[in-house]
């Protein structure tokens, strides 16, 4: 798989406040300060409560033990002279003083009576101190009305809770004062200033606030770590992630922690291992079939399921002249070499093109175009593969002939029909094949070809005729095939696939006239069907021109014997093949020769030299 890809999927940068790490640490600071938050205001709250509890507490119990120092009947005087130099005014402050000097109350001890929650005063009678007149107008804040009302209505002493004047924070106790006949008459009070509970509470508040501020900072930095640690697979398996999908399985991450990430780690790795076995499947497929049929393999759920259908398809065969006798007589290393680089070449031309390699057999190629990929325009593509690998020979004969070795030509025969493609085989062993009438066909369309030749048949024709060029037909009658066959020598190819036929080079083949006498024998496949004479009067380097006492069709392959009467020898055995029309009686047959071994062609060389 290639990485050209591996910049644009490469993850973005991301900005500080956009990575996970620091977004776990933040949620740690921020949890913290909430947390510090709600406890302080808890131990505030409670805190308070138990200043009004403790405060209140005390002041009830100082305003309870004041009411019963008060004498019913002075205070009563009191009420009807409000006169504050009387006997009893005095006798009064001087109970409510002492009280006030036991108990180190800051604030003065005084009574009220004639409370009016409409006005919201009530009128002061007594006070420790000595201050104001009696029956003066006392003012009330708003929190006081309700709890001093319910005292002056059930007798029953309470306390306020804390509220806000202009002098400050306060609690104020009340306690009954009951007249000669067990009723409220009056109200003793009392304050007492919590500011400075209030100053110790926001001193806690300000070390709840100092110690929320270091919690904080110490989760950001734990956070940070922390995060980090956690983060750090989690990034790691990013990068991975990236890498895959830009086609780089070569690395696999460290497995560090046996938690939830850590399995995710293992899947990932075995995530990787399988793709990497995948693409090791692929390859190794794509190296005996075409990338199509191992992705169809691979891929498709019903890819590897013994059967088939039928379908129209081109079927390409193609055919080295002269290699098995190279093959047989050359150096191992060499003939491989040739081998590999031979079907290499073609094999890209034929996938370049959408065709699948069925098979190769030897230095044959078997092609298919319109399976297992269903391309409407498969003859058109097989054509247009034909030209191209003919016109691919050009450069690895040059090569060839630079390192002393023979050159190669290629036949290639192209044959469109409905064709039978699937698995075959059985469950251990399958393979993905074509078979049918329609391949049949191609290899003996092949076999009428001479090196450099492509024959396409009358229905890759039908499929191409708006396109193609092509040489007048051929007919000819082959194997196991009832009727004659008309075969078309393909030249080019127009559209977008446009393809031409390399020009025969016919510069470096001269021609000598000649008197050699030949003996011949026909070819049927791998067996020679009949003997014939003759004798050579026109001799290139690769073909001949004999007049023979039998009529040979064209297309027919014969093996020839050449004499030598200089030499007192005869030739090694010559391959070639019938080409051009029946001749006139007693004329020359023309013959191209597909396999000459190296002794023959250097005695051929040495008579074109004369």
């Amino acid at each position: 798989m290639a990485g050209s890809g591996t910049s644009a999927l490469t993850p973005p940068a991301l900005r500080p406040w956009q990575r996970l790490a620091v977004k776990l640490a933040a949620g740690f600071a921020a949890l913290t300060v909430l947390t510090a938050g709600l406890v302080g205001a808890i131990v505030h709250e409670r805190q308070k409560r138990e200043v009004e509890d403790t405060v209140g507490t005390q002041l009830l119990n100082i305003a309870r033990t004041g009411a019963l120092l008060v004498d019913p009947a002075l205070h009563a005087e009191v009420q009807r002279t409000l006169a504050k130099d009387s006997r009893a005014y005095t006798r009064l402050r001087k109970a409510l003083a002492a009280v006030q000097a036991e108990v180190l109350l800051p604030t003065p001890i005084r009574t009220l009576s004639n409370y009016d929650p409409v006005k919201r005063r009530a009128r002061l009678l007594v006070t420790s101190d000595g201050s104001g007149r009696p029956g003066e107008p006392y003012p009330l804040a708003a929190e006081l009305l309700e709890p001093l009302g319910w005292t002056f209505e059930d007798g029953v002493a309470r306390y306020t809770r804390i509220y806000r004047a202009p002098s400050g924070a306060w609690i104020t106790a009340f306690a009954p004062i009951a007249d000669t006949r067990g009723r409220t008459a009056a109200v003793l009070s009392l304050d007492y200033s919590v500011d400075l509970y209030f100053d110790r509470l926001r001193e806690l508040d300000s070390a709840i606030l100092t110690s929320s501020a270091a919690g904080a900072f110490a989760a950001l930095l734990l956070g940070l770590l922390v995060a980090r640690r956690l983060t750090r697979p989690i990034s790691a398996l990013t990068r991975g992630v990236a890498r895959v999908a830009a086609g780089d399985l070569s690395q696999e991450l460290p497995v560090r922690s046996r938690d939830e990430v850590g399995q995710l780690t293992r899947a990932f790795n075995e995530m990787v291992a399988g793709l990497r076995q995948r693409d090791f499947i692929r390859n190794a497929f794509g190296r005996y079939v075409s990338p199509e049929v191992a992705k169809t393999l691979l891929e498709s759920p019903e890819g590897l399921r013994l059967g088939g259908h039928k379908r129209v398809v081109t079927v390409l065969m193609s055919d080295l002249r002269g290699y098995t006798r190279f093959a047989e007589q050359g150096d191992p290393a060499w003939v491989m070499e040739v081998l590999n680089d031979y079907l290499a070449r073609m094999a890209d031309i034929v996938i370049a093109h959408g065709g699948t390699i069925n098979e190769f057999i030897g230095d044959a190629i078997f092609a298919v175009f319109g399976a297992p990929l269903d391309h409407g325009d498969h003859a058109e593509r097989a054509a247009a593969a034909a030209l191209a690998m003919q016109a691919a020979m050009v450069e690895p004969n040059r090569a060839n002939a630079a390192r002393g070795w023979p050159r190669f030509e290629m036949g290639i025969g192209v044959n469109t029909g409905e064709a039978v493609v699937g698995n075959i085989g059985s469950e251990q062993r399958a393979k993905y094949a074509v078979v049918g009438a329609a391949v049949n066909l191609a290899a003996r369309v092949e076999g009428c070809t001479v090196g450099g030749q492509i024959f396409v048949t009358a229905a890759t024709l039908d499929r191409i005729r708006a396109l193609a060029d092509v040489a007048e037909p051929v007919r000819v009658e082959l194997k196991g095939i009832a009727e004659p066959v008309l075969l078309y020598e393909l030249r080019a190819i127009r559209g977008r696939f446009a393809q031409r036929l390399p020009e025969p080079d016919t510069g470096d083949d001269p021609y000598v006239e000649i008197a050699l006498p030949l003996r011949g024998w026909v070819v049927d496949g791998k067996r020679l069907a009949g003997e014939f004479t003759g004798a050579v009067t026109r001799l290139g380097r690769h073909s001949l021109d004999a007049r023979l006492d039998s009529e040979l069709a064209p297309l027919t392959n014969v093996r020839l014997r050449l004499s030598y009467p200089d030499l007192g020898q005869a030739s090694g055995d010559l391959y070639g093949k019938v080409v051009g029309a029946v001749p006139a009686a007693g004329g020359p047959t023309t013959i191209r020769l597909t396999s000459v071994d190296a002794a023959d062609q250097k005695q051929i060389e040495m008579l074109l030299a004369r």
